[in-house]
């Protein structure tokens, strides 16, 4: 199953980062190739919330649901597909406060179904990598320029 994982250290407080990361009306913002994103119910999330992605891939507009399965504000959160996604996927965030900010670790891992299902793994693989840290960089540079808290 392909997979990857990577850190960046934000010049942000542990909170900042977090409630940015946590408010899924941001998520577009720092997201590569996200469309839409929306969960039930509003609000934080916490253990059970369901998050909707819809984004697009190789030319093909792709819809995942997660649900958060693990859920420590400003600490750890991991997210599910559920069965009716296109990527059997987990997510797994962690924040740490670290001299002079936050290290944010983003880990991906997956395997494709349905109409993806037969995307080679190494595609997979390099479709994580970029989306991992694009997602990363993406956060450093909004957070790092004195935006939303």
């Amino acid at each position: 199953m392909p997979s990857h994982g990577e850190s960046i250290v934000i010049r942000r407080s542990v909170a900042d980062v977090f409630a940015y990361m946590n408010d899924i009306t941001r998520e577009r913002e720092w997201q590569p190739h996200l469309i839409e994103a929306d969960q039930v119910p509003a609000g934080p999330a916490t253990v059970g919330t369901r998050r909707r992605y819809v984004s697009e891939f190789l030319g093909k507009r792709l819809v995942n649901t997660y649900v958060v399965t693990l859920y420590e504000a400003g600490r750890h959160v991991v997210c599910e597909s559920t069965k009716d996604s296109v990527l059997d996927a987990k997510t797994d965030l962690t924040w740490e406060e670290v001299d002079g900010g936050t290290r944010v670790t983003m880990a991906f891992e997956g395997s494709a179904s349905g109409p993806l299902k037969f995307i080679p793994a190494r595609m997979l693989q390099a479709t994580f990598e970029n989306e991992v840290s694009t997602a990363l960089k993406r956060l450093k540079e909004r957070l790092e320029a004195g935006g939303p808290s």
